[in-house]
């Protein structure tokens, strides 16, 4: 099976990404680095949050091992961190939009910044004029997808703004990585900084199902879900390996909707280190988004964790997974290769 997301430069080397802080203000970070390794022990107390257990046939560990990345190992590796001249992320929406589909990008746009604690803002729309396409057929009726590389390449890299750690090209058409694929969520050039994700496979009307709000209340997590993912990667966090994890790898709709929207203790702890956010103000931000957008379940698990790292006594739910999961899907809905 395809995995569902392709990333191009993956594994990302040191490069000058965090350490070329000079004396000039615009490159120094935007906040001092926390001293982790000396927070408050509960901050990355595993109680609210479930171990990996062995992956199945199919799913993205069983089909790409790949090596845990520490905290260490991940200070070492150099990754993009904010600095005062460098640190939005933007967000560009990418081919024709409905005005529905522009509300939903607002909402992703508030929940990014939540999430990261920097500032997000949404740049200039970009077009697809010159990009290489194809005709698939599905459901009985056709449908165009559009090559990723060429948006990488020619649309997104010369649009990245000088002042964004990161382009993120957001569209509702259909992608495809090359030929022999049927078509893929999204890809990225991380050492480029820029990535294009497709949203249109997590809504109801392209299967051909009816707009329901539970349909809908579901694309719109899967959105979430797949841009913070895909942000955590533009920060060089590898694929999670430890816990239940929004940084976990998936093959399919159906792996992603049994993953957390949270950030495990470990890839937590990273993030805390390059971003240097304040935890409890994090979570505050997050449970505000969770309730204002009816998502209870998340509202109430960030609110555990808010106790707990103030301090409070929580418990977890023996042997359930107490971090929230999405609803299964369809397993005809994952990606396969083209035949």
């Amino acid at each position: 099976m395809r995995p569902a997301i392709v990333l191009a430069a993956a594994v990302l080397v040191g490069l000058s990404w965090g350490r070329d802080c000079s004396a000039d203000d615009s490159r120094r970070l935007l906040r001092p680095s926390p001293r982790v390794l000396m927070d408050p022990a509960v901050y990355y107390s595993p109680l609210l949050f479930t171990k990996k257990g062995e992956p199945k046939p199919g799913e993205w560990m069983a089909e790409h091992p790949e090596p845990r990345q520490s905290f260490s190992e991940y200070a070492r590796s150099g990754p993009i961190r904010p600095t005062r001249g460098r640190h939005t992320l933007a967000i560009s929406p990418v081919g024709p939009m409905s005005e529905e589909e522009k509300a939903r990008l607002a909402v992703l746009r508030e929940f990014l910044e939540a999430y990261y604690t920097l500032p997000v803002r949404i740049v200039k729309p970009l077009d697809l004029a010159g990009v290489t396409s194809r005709q698939r057929s599905i459901f009985g009726r056709t449908l165009r997808q559009y090559l990723t590389g060429d948006i990488l390449h020619q649309i997104l890299r010369p649009a990245l703004p000088s002042d964004a750690m990161c382009l993120l090209g957001v569209t509702m058409e259909d992608l495809y990585p090359e030929p022999s694929w049927n078509y893929v969520f999204g890809q990225a050039m991380l050492t480029q900084r820029v990535g294009v994700y497709s949203l249109v496979r997590f809504y109801p009307t392209f299967w051909g199902r009816s707009e329901t709000d539970a349909a809908m209340q579901k694309g719109l997590v899967r959105s979430l879900h797949t841009l913070v993912h895909e942000t955590g990667h533009m920060f060089g966090v590898h694929h999670c390996q430890q816990y239940d994890c929004v940084m976990n790898g998936s093959n399919s709709l159906a792996e992603s909707d049994t993953q957390p929207i949270h950030l495990c203790p470990v890839c937590l702890r990273k993030f805390r280190w390059d971003i240097g956010f304040d935890m409890i103000a994090r979570y505050e931000a997050l449970r505000k988004f969770y309730e204002a957008h009816g998502m209870k379940v998340e509202a109430a698990w960030v609110a555990k964790r808010i106790g707990q790292c103030r301090g409070e006594k929580v418990a977890a739910a023996g042997g359930q997974a107490v971090s929230p999961t999405r609803e299964q899907t369809e397993k005809e809905h994952a990606p396969s290769p083209a035949t």
